[in-house]
């Protein structure tokens, strides 16, 4: 089971289909991958859904919508697209990957010592994603000693962790949906090289079963 988008796209050389598929990386990225189909126009994704299980969800939708498939074994679909969407929204019920926080700071520790509660440094008190300037930083704040409220804030620009090509966060999507990516998206591995968030203990442990 692997959390991921599944996707409803269109393409205006293709009238009256859409496509439904699945990606783990983001639909944005999968709509690009597909340029080199041949076609004359890009694929456009129209709306997606975040879930914890995108094969599952893939099928559901598939096996809902099974008699009208254009083609037998293709994504293709002759159904409008309000009934698609409407179709997502209802097959991807139990599997959704929750929203986190608002759109300004994202703020993540939350979910971060759900899914890592003994893996986090134990002086932060705020983990957020936020927009500046175009850039997406994580932001960590802790407390330079403890009992007093000095704080120290770091951020991390974000851009330099790739999916393939492409930046994995890019500024251009919400903080809000890059939020439900970094916590749901990057495995344990891939966070102690990408961040700064996990005891010594911790990046230890992971390192020696990872790369054993």
């Amino acid at each position: 089971m692997s959390s991921g988008f599944v996707y409803i796209m269109i393409n205006p050389a293709m009238p009256g289909l859409v496509k439904i598929g699945l990606t783990e990386r983001t639909s944005d990225d999968r709509a690009k991958d597909l340029r080199s189909t041949g076609l004359p126009t890009d694929f456009i994704t129209v709306y997606d859904e975040l879930v914890t299980d995108c094969k599952t969800v893939e099928k559901r939708m598939h096996t809902r919508f099974d008699s009208f498939r254009y083609q037998p074994n293709r994504e293709f679909f002759e159904i409008p697209v309000r009934q698609a969407i409407r179709g997502l929204m209802e097959e991807s019920v139990g599997y959704l990957v929750p929203r986190i926080g608002t759109n300004c700071g994202v703020e993540i520790l939350p979910d971060l010592k759900k899914k890592y509660p003994d893996y986090l440094k134990p002086d932060f008190h705020s983990i957020k994603l936020t927009h500046s300037d175009g850039v997406l930083y994580l932001e960590s704040v802790r407390y330079r000693y403890s009992g007093l409220k000095d704080e120290i804030i770091e951020r991390t620009d974000l851009s330099f962790i790739v999916s393939s090509t492409s930046e994995m966060f890019p500024a251009s999507r919400s903080p809000t949906d890059n939020a439900r990516l970094f916590v749901h998206q990057l495995d344990e591995y891939s966070m102690i090289h990408c961040t700064d968030l996990f005891t010594h203990e911790a990046c230890m442990d992971i390192a020696q079963r990872h790369e054993s």
